[in-house]
């Protein structure tokens, strides 16, 4: 039930003589502070109508600036192609030169990186294992051309052999016949 939700008051002793003064008290008390509340509550429409009135100073205020802003739009607009052309130019310059730029960084680059393999390839040429690769290969050419030069007369030879036996063969024919 409702009752048994209200908090439980304390029990209070009654002594023998009450003093009326003292019990009227908390009577006294709820009865200022429905006397504030209703002070407040009174206050309530002149706080509006205060507030109402900043309100609407601000919303007047506000309309003022977009009106003056508004009227502004049409000497703006005015003004863009000009400050576009020129913003343009000025962005084609910046962007040409960071071309520039990019492209000297790039060739920069590209030399050290040359320098850099000339330095290995000179290295590597000069180490013990690649000068003994580079004479094998030398010489294995050497070898290779002797032996081209050795089968190509061999196979002269053979030609002008081969020659011979057709010719002997065609002689025999002739005669036989």
């Amino acid at each position: 039930t409702l009752t048994d939700k209200l908090p439980k008051l304390p029990e209070i002793k009654i002594p023998e003589v009450i003093d009326l003064d003292e019990a009227k008290k908390p009577a006294f008390a709820a009865a200022g502070v429905v006397d504030l509340y209703v002070e407040q509550v009174k206050e309530l429409p002149a706080s509006f109508k205060k507030f109402q009135a900043e309100l609407t100073a601000k919303v007047g205020a506000a309309r003022t600036e977009r009106t003056a802003q508004v009227k502004a739009v049409p000497a703006q607009v005015k003004g863009l192609p000009a400050s576009t052309t020129e913003s343009a130019k000025k962005l084609q310059a910046e962007l040409t030169a960071k071309a520039t730029k990019a492209q000297a960084d790039v060739t920069a680059y590209y030399e050290k990186l040359a320098a850099r393999g000339e330095k290995l390839v000179a290295q590597i040429r000069k180490q013990p294992s690649t000068t003994a690769a580079v004479a094998e290969v030398k010489a294995t050419a050497k070898k290779a051309e002797s032996t081209t030069k050795s089968a190509t007369a061999t196979a002269k030879k053979a030609t002008k052999a081969a020659e011979k036996t057709v010719d002997a063969v065609e002689d025999a024919a002739e005669k036989l016949g």
